[in-house]
């Protein structure tokens, strides 16, 4: 009797695993049942809000639910990436990370409670926008190799402006720095709409910002931009080199977007977004959108994204260590 009541028992435990198995299938398979929630781990109005809010229309219509836009800023963009990365493993909590929240800000800050590439799925990537190394009015440079000349004829080097220390203005100056010594002092400040305003009265003498905020006054004879930071020029500033064709190797930076789960999304879920982004990157209004803010789309596949998220992580982590500028 004890032999069989023990067979009954691992045969009724075989079959409970078996049905569990075969729910947790049949859920994944009716995937998505109900709307969708994309983070934005910042506040309305920036690149990667502009992003998300581009690409959610068309990953509806590509995924037959609605998708809302939750925008969670604070520390950096830590704040909403941590939501994300403790949420359940379904497909119904996204975010639309980006070089920030996958690379700088967890390295910047030394608390955060995730990690920028195992607490996370990365679905594929959207854009990236290139930054531009532009000069005030008063500074005479009108090339890199020029700037960097100047700033060390300066003892105390020049004035860079960004939008915020650990923000890819400020680090992508320090790579500057260490790559090609850049004599420069940082000047942080609380947006880069600040930081431009001093730019354009000479209060500063330069500033890596990205393309899409500084091309209007670059256009305009106001500011005069002497790199781009891209790898190649981008359409919106075509006669602008980039630091690469003047000599600078190791420096091509962009700001990236990505659709992101969290960790331990089931494959076919998984495979779901993937297709479905692929769908939405093909809409004429995204592209539209995306081009407007002076991005590019991004031509990988999802394995070559998820090498490329772990790869700025590791580049921007050795960065911010040399720089020795991490926060706790």
């Amino acid at each position: 009797m004890a032999f069989l009541r023990t067979s009954f028992t691992r045969r009724s435990l075989a079959v409970l695993a078996a049905t569990a198995l075969l729910a947790g299938t049949a859920s994944a398979a009716g995937y998505p049942e109900r709307p969708i929630t994309i983070v934005v781990a910042f506040a309305p109005g920036g690149n990667v809000d502009a992003t998300a809010r581009a690409i959610g229309p068309a990953l509806s219509k590509a995924l037959g639910q609605p998708v809302v836009i939750d925008n969670r800023a604070g520390g950096g963009g830590t704040i909403g990436s941590t939501l994300v990365a403790r949420a359940k493993p379904d497909g119904y909590t996204l975010m639309v990370g980006s070089t920030a929240t996958n690379a700088t800000a967890p390295a910047m800050l030394k608390a955060a409670a995730y990690d920028p590439v195992k607490s996370f799925t990365a679905i594929g990537g959207i854009s990236t926008t290139p930054s531009v190394v532009v000069v005030a009015p008063k500074t005479t440079a009108r090339t890199y190799q020029q700037l960097v000349e100047q700033s060390r004829a300066q003892p105390q080097g020049f004035s860079m402006g960004s939008p915020g220390t650990g923000s890819l203005n400020h680090l992508t100056t320090e790579l500057l720095k260490q790559k090609t010594g850049l004599n420069a002092t940082h000047i942080p400040y609380k947006g880069a709409g600040p930081a431009l305003s001093d730019l354009l009265g000479s209060q500063l003498d330069a500033m890596v910002d990205q393309l899409s905020s500084s091309a209007p006054f670059i256009k305009d004879g106001r500011l005069r931009a002497v790199a781009q930071t891209g790898a190649q020029r981008s359409p919106v500033l075509p006669d602008v080199p980039t630091l690469r064709e003047q000599g600078v190797e190791g420096v091509d930076v962009a700001v990236y977007t990505g659709l992101f789960a969290p960790a331990g999304l089931p494959r076919d879920v998984e495979q779901k977004l993937v297709k479905a982004l692929g769908e939405a990157l093909q809409d004429a209004d995204v592209q539209q959108r995306l081009a407007a803010q002076g991005s590019e789309r991004i031509a990988m596949d999802q394995p070559g994204f998820a090498r490329y998220v772990a790869d700025e992580a590791r580049r921007w982590s050795e960065v911010i260590r040399t720089a020795g500028i991490a926060q706790d």
